[in-house]
């Protein structure tokens, strides 16, 4: 059999495959059971990340700096390495949450959570050990209860209030508590 010479295209298939590319593409799929050996190339993204760190991290890359969030010397970094390897509650990254206990997990850290006169987050995570600054009594911080029972904290469909006055904060104010959009009230005076 000898390739057709015409410019015109058949209808029919050529028994003798061509060492050219179509400049049309077929309308069915393949029917050859051999698998191709080049991958596909798509020009949509993939809408789901390859694991949950990437998902946690692309969600969290509207709240904090993704060079921040991968240092785990910065409160950032600390915050993400808790919210995903140590946080008993365990919460998904679309869990509607997770923002907001990141968002206080940095400020814990940003003020030097650990240090603080009441309220640090206990070695043993899944205790709720109660604390109680003067003015509220609640739990201790980064521990299996909801952020909104951690002591100074107050929520309505958010944290509508944090109040954490004469607990020996020191250090910053994190940038990241913008993203508490209930939040009313912030009292951190007397530290």
């Amino acid at each position: 059999l000898q390739p057709s010479s015409s410019s015109v295209p058949s209808l029919q298939p050529s028994s003798v495959p061509s060492l050219q590319p179509s400049p049309t593409p077929s309308l069915q799929p393949s029917s050859s059971s051999v698998p191709s050996l080049q991958p596909s190339s798509s020009s949509m993204p993939s809408s789901v990340p390859s694991s949950e760190r990437e998902f946690a991290l692309n969600i969290l890359s509207d709240v904090s700096d993704v060079s921040l969030l991968r240092d785990n010397t910065t409160p950032q970094g600390k915050a993400f390495e808790w919210i995903l390897d140590t946080d008993p509650l365990r919460l998904a990254p679309a869990d509607g949450s997770f923002i907001q206990r990141f968002v206080l997990a940095v400020l814990y850290f940003s003020t030097g959570g650990g240090s603080w006169d009441t309220c640090n987050a206990p070695i043993n995570v899944n205790s709720l050990s109660d604390c109680g600054l003067f003015f509220r009594i609640g739990s201790a911080w980064l521990t299996n209860s909801p952020e909104c029972d951690w002591s100074g904290i107050s929520c309505g469909d958010g944290v509508t209030r944090i109040d954490l006055r004469g607990n020996g904060l020191s250090g910053t104010i994190p940038s990241e508590l913008q993203h508490l959009a209930d939040l009313e009230w912030l009292r951190l005076f007397s530290n």
